[in-house]
């Protein structure tokens, strides 16, 4: 035992030694740079070359972290650009809800859709950028357009066609987008100016706020029932499927408090455009569909629809005509929406027609609007 106290006291007093030896620097504390004690702390990588890397644990701690998206290297291009030359359309999507300027353009003029567009082996990812109101006009510094610089399968495509005619059919409008279709198969939209944007409705006092598709005016039949389509791909945001149709009475009060207003009141405006499907697409713009007769089973709130698929069926509920308990007078109302703006909004018939053409094309205006 008093061998074992002895060897305790030992083992103190070298440590009391040891102790004093590094308090006064006479020896180096062990314990200082060293990589058991002391790791070694690993250096943060960019969004730029996380991006360039495809590291997505980087990426999404830089974007939680709220970086600047849209840094540039010394080349000029952003993050999105790399993504869109990686050719990773998830990584794309993800980076532009983040807020990734779509239009930035690197030190050769070169566009996001430029990049894409080159290195697409497919078109969605050229389609989505154009629904997030992506400019296709943009030419680089050596005068080259998209279409110039597109791969094959780009610019063969349909999309290639509708690229062709908005790069020949200048200034492009950055606040919309384009690449849409009609609701309607084969309609045009109507030729009467009361049927657009803008338009005055007196019997509420107020202004109308979409487009109207009536028979004899949108170059194709619309009756009760006529198929409505998603104008771009997207994610229902609100599908009246338990809509119940107004009154007499109601209808009599709401049009009278209107009518008493400045403007029409947003709760009787929602209530005048009936039943109805909203969606959400690429860029946050929102496609409204109104005064529907019905909504098929699978076209519910979170379900995420294709373009061109049908969404709804041509109606006339929230009207006169509906509560009446007649079909008279049904037609497809089409709303496009953004940052809380319709399209439309401000702008002289001949004006509309121009921005139509950019966002659904070049044949869903006819030859008389154009």
């Amino acid at each position: 035992m008093r061998k074992f106290l002895l060897f305790i006291l030992f083992l103190l007093l070298l440590a009391a030694l040891a102790f004093g030896l590094v308090k006064y620097n006479i020896i180096p504390n062990p314990l200082v740079n060293n990589p058991i004690f002391n790791p070694i702390e690993v250096e943060e990588i960019s969004l730029l070359e996380a991006v360039r890397t495809n590291d997505l644990v980087a990426i999404s701690e830089q974007l939680a972290k709220g970086v600047n998206i849209n840094e540039v290297d010394e080349t000029g291009k952003t993050a999105l650009m790399y993504a869109a030359i990686a050719n990773n359309f998830e990584l794309m999507k993800t980076l532009i809800a983040a807020g990734a300027d779509i239009n930035a353009q690197d030190s050769e003029a070169w566009s996001v859709l430029m990049h894409a567009a080159k290195n697409s082996t497919d078109t969605a990812p050229i389609l989505y950028l154009l629904n997030s109101a992506a400019d296709p006009t943009v030419l680089s510094f050596e005068n080259e357009s998209v279409l110039d610089v597109a791969s094959s399968v780009v610019r063969n495509s349909a999309l290639g066609l509708r690229l062709e005619q908005l790069i020949n059919n200048p200034p492009f409008d950055r606040n919309w987008p384009s690449a849409y279709v009609v609701p309607v198969e084969g309609a045009t939209v109507s030729s009467r100016s009361t049927h657009l944007p803008g338009a005055r409705r007196a019997y509420r006092n107020g202004i109308h706020e979409g487009f109207d598709f009536y028979s004899g005016v949108v170059s194709v039949e619309i009756v009760y029932g006529t198929p409505i389509h998603a104008v771009a791909n997207g994610k229902v945001i609100r599908a009246d499927h338990a809509y119940i149709e107004m009154s007499e009475e109601e209808y009599d009060s709401i049009i009278d408090v209107a009518k008493s207003s400045l403007s029409t009141p947003n709760d009787i405006l929602d209530k005048l455009r009936g039943r109805q499907v909203w969606i959400e697409h690429a860029g946050g713009f929102i496609s409204r569909y109104a005064h529907l007769s019905a909504i098929p089973d699978n076209v519910t709130e979170g379900v995420i629809v294709i373009q061109g698929s049908k969404i709804g069926e041509t109606g006339n509920s929230g009207t006169l005509e509906a509560v009446q308990n007649t079909q008279d007078d049904p037609h497809p109302h089409v709303e496009i929406w953004h940052n809380n703006r319709y399209l439309g909004d401000g702008l002289e018939p001949e004006q509309i027609y121009k921005l139509a053409r950019q966002v659904f094309g070049e044949d869903a205006v006819s030859a008389v609007n154009k």
